[in-house]
């Protein structure tokens, strides 16, 4: 149940469709009558197949087994649970909506719930004692909106700074000690790429837009950004924020130092980051920002491989161990019949022991507070090095999320394009900041509903 990898997780059209269709009932509350004898049966709809569908089902068996008031049944809907394609839409439009859903997008919530396509699922974790000091603090965010909690975290993932060490010693640099500045990394890039006798590249030391930073969010975060802000009780964007701006223009200086014809041909020869050809696990590129659970491709496709991992190098204005935090999500559908249910059973597949397989093999955390004695994964028993970062960059202050609004799909979309226009020089960083803010506002101005 690995997270989606760069380009994000790109949602459809179908979704501003929402406020028109849904038209079914929601559960008014927790309240229920008495409980039969059989289990109450709900279903969920879940995006991963594979090995991941084997795991998910696997999990609802074992909750099943411990939970005989209460039988899940699985439901591999490619892709994103029905999100993107309008399955999901129909089927609550229809009044046969699944119980739950489990979305690999932290914007779900925002983009559906906004859009009344969720259940609060808030009286329903009161009832069965939920508390905001459960969660790590970054999860919270995420969870709730405008006083109400359109979603539950299934796992999640961070942002780490992967170095390949052998590159490193080539180019005299100690691969003990990571970049821990953008100032220190651009001296570092310099000396870690070489070319041939044709002018081409051999090594590349660094790409900004390349893996995770090619998130449109993750280089503004890293220069102290701010995507909102609210004047007069309303919701503004703040694209033009000098982060942002100074952000995208650090990304346009590596286009203009290294070329950005050359760099896109280097690209485009790339393989898939799930693959022998990926860029790093090649030995092409000497430093990326990435996600935990790229470690698995790693491990997968280049079992050999010398590579180290710590925390996103400082940018000048922004914060030490900050990290870009995403998870996959629960969200109750509207329309769902058994909302205590559905929710109970998100809490706990999302939790403990339910989700140390899928940690295991991805490097991933679970949103809730673990207790000392709560099961260990393998990297905590063996004591990997790489999992030491997730578990501090995870109960980080500076651990952020993405925007998360009823436009943040769009919005991703658009700040990627924006992007790529400044770093391929065809606008500068303010140009193309101030042309998506005017564009993107009203459209948020619309799903705010102010």
């Amino acid at each position: 149940m690995k997270k989606t990898t760069i380009p994000r997780l790109r949602w459809g059209v179908a979704l501003l469709a929402l406020s028109a269709i849904l038209a079914v009932p929601v559960a008014a509350g927790p309240a229920r009558a008495a409980r039969a004898a059989a289990p109450v049966q709900i279903t969920y709809w879940f995006p991963w197949g594979g090995d991941s569908k084997t795991y998910e089902e696997k999990r609802a068996k074992d909750f099943n087994a411990g939970h005989p008031v209460i039988h899940a049944t699985g439901l591999y809907v490619p892709p994103d649970s029905g999100v993107t394609n309008g399955k999901l839409l129909s089927a609550i439009a229809s009044g046969n909506a699944p119980d739950l859903v489990v979305v690999n997008n932290e914007f779900a919530g925002a983009v559906m719930g906004y859009q009344g396509g969720l259940v609060d699922m808030a009286p329903y974790l009161k009832t069965v004692g939920w508390s905001t000091g459960q969660m790590l603090p970054a999860i919270l965010p995420l969870m709730q909106y405008s006083g109400k909690i359109w979603a539950l975290p299934e796992t999640c993932n961070l942002s780490y700074f992967y170095i390949n060490k052998t590159l490193f010693r080539q180019a005299g640099l100690d691969p003990n000690k990571p970049p821990t500045t953008l100032a220190q990394v651009d001296a570092y890039a310099k000396k870690l790429t070489t070319y041939d006798s044709k002018g081409n590249f051999k090594t590349i030391g660094f790409i900004p837009w390349a893996w995770e930073g090619g998130d449109p969010f993750i280089w503004p975060m890293m220069f102290g950004a701010q995507f909102t802000k609210t004047a007069n009780g309303k919701v503004k964007l703040n694209l033009t924020d000098p982060a942002i701006v100074r952000a995208l223009t650090y990304e346009a200086g590596y286009a203009k130092k290294y070329g950005a014809d050359k760099l896109l041909t280097a690209i485009s020869g790339f393989g898939t980051t799930f693959s022998p050809n990926d860029a790093f696990i090649s030995g092409k590129v000497a430093m990326l920002i990435g996600g935990n659970y790229h470690t698995e491709a790693l491990h997968t496709y280049a079992p050999k491989l010398d590579y180290g991992v710590s925390k996103l190098p400082v940018a000048p204005g922004g914060a030490k161990d900050l990290t870009e935090f995403s998870c996959n999500v629960y969200m109750v559908p509207a329309g769902s019949k058994h909302p205590l249910e559905a929710v109970q059973f998100a809490m706990w597949a999302g939790n403990g022991k339910a989700v140390i397989g899928n940690e295991n093999v991805w490097h991933t955390f679970s949103g809730y507070k673990q207790g000392a004695d709560a099961p260990k994964n393998i990297w905590q028993i063996h004591h990997d090095a790489a999992y030491a970062v997730t578990e501090k960059l995870s109960v980080s202050p500076n651990a952020k999320n993405p925007p998360l609004l009823p436009i943040s799909a769009q919005l991703s979309n658009e700040m990627t394009t924006a992007e790529q226009k400044v770093y391929y020089g065809k606008q500068t960083a303010l140009q193309a900041l101030t042309d998506l803010q005017k564009r993107m506002q009203p459209l948020l101005d619309k799903g705010l509903h102010q």
